[in-house]
């Protein structure tokens, strides 16, 4: 059973390790192993997802029958969705559909016209199927790697 919570700064650490796990198993199947090294290198570690989630943005995690974090979404102020990651675990059983419908019914509470996300292969397929649409892939580098994801947005 899958619970839907505001995030804790205790979750920190679970975040970093579910972003971890989410980036070496999804993601393994549209990127070489040389972009994902350098995705997950640029990425916060428990400090930085500390820090991250302390400046004004909301996050809501979901959790197992055990309370263990199993995926989390975030939601800054402008309608930037910055983080949607789920554990290979719980991919393909609708956590990250649960957790965007919390995500997007905060955005219309709070009248956000429009949601926005650079979104990885795997994430572009998903938002794609949630009605967000391609503005344009982005190609750029990471330490040297060139990697690429995609710009998105929906209007609520």
């Amino acid at each position: 059973m899958i619970a839907i919570r505001p995030y804790c700064e205790s979750d920190a650490g679970a975040l970093a390790k579910v972003f971890e796990r989410a980036v070496r198993g999804d993601a393994a199947r549209d990127y070489a192993p040389a972009q994902i090294e350098a995705w997950i290198g640029r990425e916060p570690k428990a400090g930085r997802f500390r820090a991250k989630m302390a400046d004004g943005r909301r996050c809501w995690v979901a959790t197992d029958g055990e309370g263990q974090v199993r995926a989390f979404v975030d939601l800054e102020a402008d309608g930037h969705i910055d983080f949607l990651f789920a554990d290979p675990a719980v991919a393909g059983t609708g956590v990250a559909s649960q957790l965007l419908d919390v995500l997007e019914a905060a955005a219309r509470r709070d009248g956000i016209a429009r949601l926005y996300v650079e979104a990885s292969e795997a994430a572009r397929r998903f938002f794609l199927k949630r009605g967000y649409e391609v503005l344009r892939r982005r190609d750029f580098e990471i330490d040297g790697v060139a990697i690429h994801n995609y710009a998105m947005e929906r209007r609520p």
